[in-house]
């Protein structure tokens, strides 16, 4: 039986340097998940695996290493099919497509070992399977996104988006990312894709089957933020199926250490409390706008000299507007 079969991935972040709270190898940790991966495509007998954006992590051209691109390379030219991605915010540089050519995904994809997925059709005997990959965008809306992933004569469809998605998304999440969060339920119309992966958002929202249509929003590959989420999150690939009886959608665990073996927990807990302080004193501070005399202005900024840089700067500007009087709520 003729068959068409993808593995889809996204939000690898691949970097140098650990961020966050990180006390691996991070760089190691990611490269591993991507060995994985191909050994994965290669028992699945995938026919490509597709890259939803981010692969890597730094914007700054000059901070991802040529010994980093040719690692991930190196492991990309042993997989047993193609790989195509496509640029998220974290490929480009402001934000700007145009940017790419020149970034660390552009040497991956000017060398070949990445295809770009922009519009490509599989076939296995009389069937068809599309894919186009959506880049991320500040600018695209509902309608647009609608045009760009339209079937035509294809027997199925997979659309690949970098964008913020979610079932009946809440307010919050918009006013928190200050972009567009597309819901699920406006993406279903008269030819539109058989499946939606999403890429960008790193919450595992799971495999959702709306009217028909199937929504793929797994999460990122890395745990490069300390995050709630994190702390538990499993990191998927999934694993899409086409042939005669259908399309189908599988999700799979990535191989990956636990959470108190990569993060740096005690110094999360530790700058967490010292935020927590911080906070209070800003709160004495803005009780009274204006510093009297005998509350000793420099004494205050002794309190400051247990907390980190970042912090003890930002409370050292409010505690000068509150010496001037000029501190607001």
């Amino acid at each position: 039986m003729s068959s068409i079969r993808l593995l889809t991935s996204s939000d690898e972040h691949l970097a140098d340097l650990a961020p966050g709270f990180r006390k691996d190898d991070y760089r190691g940790s990611v490269l591993r998940k991507l060995e994985w991966q191909g050994d994965m495509a290669k028992r699945f007998e995938a026919d490509a695996v597709l890259r939803g954006g981010d692969f890597f992590h730094v914007k700054p051209a000059n901070k991802t290493t040529m010994r980093t691109m040719a690692m991930a390379a190196r492991i990309h030219r042993r997989y047993s099919c193609p790989t195509y991605a496509m640029a998220g915010n974290h490929d480009m540089s402001n934000n700007d497509p145009d940017s790419v050519p020149g970034q660390p995904l552009g040497v991956m994809l000017d060398s070949g070992v990445f295809r770009p997925m922009r519009d490509e059709t599989f076939v296995s005997g009389s069937m068809k399977l599309r894919v186009v990959g959506v880049p991320y965008t500040t600018d695209i809306d509902v309608g647009g996104l609608h045009d760009l992933v339209r079937k035509k004569d294809e027997t199925y469809m997979v659309a690949f988006v970098h964008a913020l998605a979610a079932m009946a998304p809440e307010e919050k999440i918009q006013s928190f990312f200050n972009e567009r969060v597309f819901d699920y339920r406006d993406l279903v119309f008269d030819g539109c894709p058989d499946v939606y992966v999403f890429g960008h958002y790193h919450k595992d929202q799971g495999i959702v089957d709306h009217l028909g249509v199937r929504f793929v929003n797994l999460g990122a590959i890395s745990r490069g933020a300390l995050t709630f989420e994190n702390l538990d999150r499993k990191p998927k690939v999934s694993l899409i199926t086409a042939d005669s009886r259908g399309i189908s959608v599988e999700e799979h665990v990535v191989p990956h250490e636990d959470a108190s073996a990569v993060f740096d927990l005690d110094k999360k807990k530790k700058l967490d409390t010292e935020r927590r302080a911080l906070d209070d004193f800003i709160s004495r501070l803005r009780s009274s706008t204006v510093l009297s005399a005998e509350d000793s202005v420099e004494s205050r900024k002794k309190e400051l000299d247990s907390y980190p840089k970042d912090l003890r700067d930002m409370a050292l500007t409010l505690l000068e507007a509150a010496e001037a009087g000029t501190l607001t709520d």
